[in-house]
């Protein structure tokens, strides 16, 4: 796979996670499935696999939640741009990718209209697309288990070219990073400003309502003044700039343009992550898809 500048080159187990909702069909009853697939992108392993009902933050997150546990945390996620990955917001992040760089994740967004900067993600979808889901089982519980089945020799019995015919489950490893129990708050450089980020996307600066993003509700923002305003932070990231003559919103920043290297670095709030105990391989093993 060609990488592109803006993308990690996945040179190990857990540099680099791909995600992605493979689209969205009905089992025989009716029933909505919204499969949701996280894989390393080095050792091919499908970390989860699951049968969600919609695509919303609030479905996806406790995902998330258990494959960091049982995982640990990778260096880097890669997405698309679209719901509940990316917005149209500040950044372009939702409040599910500012919790992963919460969590000291690198947030990696493919280019817009070019899925084959994750081909292979896109391929072992069509995979299971072919194998598992086309005809569907007949019920949602009937397709968990076929699901279930499949990841289970995707990636403890089938060979990939890709692995010089290696099987996932012999590639992988947990990662060293545990995904810590608690975060600590953001701080910022003496002489700037903070502000906490209430509901609707809110913050208060001099006694007026300002707009910032969803994605970074309860967040603490650091605010350095400039010339005509503030510049918004949120740990190292620009997050955009507030206009001293105006009361409107936020002039946000693009994600890609947000690192900047002319001021303090802000502390992150990720503790140093301990090494995983016994942590090994065999990523079926460790998996749990398709909760039933």
């Amino acid at each position: 796979m060609i990488e592109r500048p803006h993308l990690t080159t996945a040179s190990g187990p857990n540099a680099v996670w791909s995600v992605d909702f493979k689209g969205w069909f009905r089992t025989g009853d009716g029933t909505r499935v919204d499969p949701l697939t996280i894989r390393d992108m080095t050792s091919r392993c499908l970390l989860a696999v699951e049968l969600l009902g919609e695509q919303t933050i609030a479905a996806t997150r406790p995902v998330f939640e258990r494959t960091f546990r049982r995982n640990g945390l990778p260096d880097a996620i890669r997405m698309d741009n679209g719901s509940p990955f990316g917005a149209d917001g500040a950044l372009g992040l939702t409040r599910l990718s500012s919790w992963w760089i919460r969590l000291g994740i690198r947030v990696e967004f493919i280019t817009p209209g070019r899925p084959g900067e994750n081909a292979a993600h896109e391929q072992m979808h069509g995979v299971y697309k072919k194998e598992v889901a086309n005809p569907p089982a007949p019920t949602l519980r009937a397709q968990k288990m076929r699901t279930r089945a499949w990841v289970r020799e995707y990636n403890e019995v089938r060979p990939h070219d890709a692995l010089a015919m290696l099987r996932p489950a012999e590639v992988y490893r947990k990662s060293t990073r545990r995904m810590p129990a608690r975060l600590r708050p953001l701080r910022y450089p003496s002489g700037w400003l903070s502000r906490l980020v209430k509901g609707k996307g809110m913050i208060s600066l001099h006694g007026r309502g300002r707009y910032i993003g969803e994605a970074f509700e309860r967040e603490r923002l650091g605010l350095k003044r400039t010339v005509t305003g503030w510049d918004v932070y949120f740990g190292e990231f620009l997050v955009g700039r507030l206009a001293a003559n105006e009361t409107t919103g936020i002039h946000a920043a693009r994600y890609r343009n947000a690192r900047t290297n002319d001021h303090p670095s802000p502390v992150l709030t990720s503790p140093a992550q301990p090494e995983v105990r016994g942590g090994g391989r065999g990523c079926a093993a460790i998996a749990a898809p398709a909760h039933l």
